[in-house]
This record gives structure tokens, C-alpha cells and sequence, in this order.
């Protein structure tokens, strides 16, 4: 199994970079590679360039933080297993956003490696771009 972390520092109160993280009308604004984002209720569904992937939510904790997922559909190989995992942590005055993945087959390992590292950079763009909002947008 490929297993990978990836984490950046914003400088943004904790509870406002989970407002934007979990909005999913929000993920193609900071996730370079979404172009749109919509939520059924059980499943995210994300349009990219190259078709649309469907995610089930496993796990939406605000107390904690913490948002899990698995990709279910839209991959370019059959997944064996997936799941992603985004934690949001006060770092002294800012917020260390943790994002992490393991997937099966490992062939998808460089896929989801770089769009993941591509959204952890996009996270810190899009909070230096809307640093005085109370949801981080303008």
C-alpha cells in the first residue's frame, strides 16, 4: 500500500481553515486540479480535466478536525482501496493543515502524490490570497 503525508502552515485561525476545507463548493478554488465540486450527501463529486471522480465521506469531525474520504469512482485503475485523510491543527497562532493518502493499487500512488501536493500548495495560495475573511474568501 502507498501511504503518504504531505502538510503546510497557515497563517489563519484553525476554525477558519476547516470552513473552507470542508465546503466542498470551495475545493476547486484552493485543489488545482477541481474545476467543479458538489456534494450529494454521501458522495463529493469532482470534475477535472481529465473526467469526474466520486468520493464517499467517511469521517467529518469538527471537534477534531478531521475530514476522511474515499474515492469510490473515476480513477484511471480499479482502486483496491483508498483513503484520504485531512487534519486541521492550531499551530501557536496559525494552523498546520496534515493531508494524507494510502492507496491500492500503488500504480495510482504517483497520480494522487501529486494532485495531493498540488492541493496542500493550493491550500496556502488560496489563505494568502483571503487573509482577512472570517470563511477565507472575499
Amino acid at each position: 500500500m502507498a501511504t503518504f503525508r504531505f502538510d503546510t502552515r497557515v497563517p489563519q485561525d484553525p476554525d477558519r481553515v476547516w470552513a473552507v476545507l470542508t465546503d466542498v463548493s470551495k475545493i476547486p478554488q484552493w485543489f488545482p486540479a477541481v474545476q467543479e465540486a458538489h456534494f450529494d450527501g454521501t458522495h463529493r463529486h469532482l470534475s477535472t480535466p481529465e473526467g469526474t471522480l466520486k468520493s464517499l465521506v467517511v469521517t467529518k469531525d469538527d471537534a477534531l478536525r478531521r475530514f476522511q474520504y474515499r474515492f469510490v469512482e473515476g480513477m484511471p485503475l480499479p482502486i483496491d482501496f483508498h483513503l484520504g485523510t485531512i487534519d486541521v491543527l492550531p499551530d501557536a497562532n496559525c494552523s498546520r493543515v496534515v493531508y494524507s493518502q494510502e492507496i491500492l493499487p500503488e500504480a495510482l500512488a504517483p497520480i494522487v502524490g501529486r494532485a495531493v501536493s498540488e492541493g496542500i500548495a493550493g491550500i496556502a495560495r488560496y489563505f494568502g490570497a483571503h487573509p482577512d475573511s472570517a470563511e477565507g474568501t472575499r
